[in-house]
């Protein structure tokens, strides 16, 4: 990315101060806001996966749950929890000084469980083991359905479309592209 004349004036994401950028993708003032972005985006991943083991440690098939387990399963504050308790609107044993369960099928009916996001994204990097015979080019593409070049280009690298580039011709997998622009025969 090349720099420009101008200084375009925006605030960094990260103190707030404001500052002259000088490309139009810079977010932050400093290295040091840079640095503290990324340890932040750093602990919150870190923060997830602990999260996200705690709750694969918590059994299924208990009738009644920890204040806590309910927090991690269903991301709901430690006070609104306390406070459907005092109300009466979910059942709860008191079994001692800090062991208060509450009838995990109530909350289920009330909240839904927050959904397991897998920690680890896998990239599906799929080789490209397809001969010409079972590729078009860009240019075929462009005449079979009638699209321009540019959008062509643009939904393949939307879509993650594995493509080949052989001399001056790209080839991409015919069974792929003939998914996504059947409707446009």
């Amino acid at each position: 990315m090349g720099y420009s004349k101008l200084k375009i004036p925006k605030n960094c994401e990260c103190c707030g101060k404001q500052f002259e950028a000088k490309t139009v993708s810079t977010r932050f003032c400093s290295r040091a806001c840079t640095n503290k972005a990324g340890n932040d985006k750093k602990k919150a991943e870190r923060k997830e996966v602990k999260q996200q083991e705690l709750i694969a440690k918590i059994p299924s098939n208990r009738p009644y749950i920890s204040i806590a387990e309910a927090v991690l399963l269903f991301g709901i504050s430690r006070d609104t929890i306390y406070r459907l308790v005092r109300m009466g609107k979910i059942p709860a044993i008191n079994l001692g000084e800090r062991l208060t369960r509450i009838s995990r099928t109530h909350i289920e009916t009330m909240f839904a469980p927050l959904a397991v996001v897998p920690t680890t994204l896998e990239k599906q990097s799929k080789k490209m083991d397809y001969s010409q015979e079972e590729c078009y080019t860009i240019g075929e593409i462009t005449e079979k359905f009638g699209i321009s070049p540019s959008t062509v280009s643009n939904t393949i690298r939307r879509n993650s479309i594995p493509k080949k580039q052989i001399g001056k011709f790209v080839y991409v997998p015919k069974v792929e592209i003939d998914k996504i622009f059947a409707n446009k025969k």
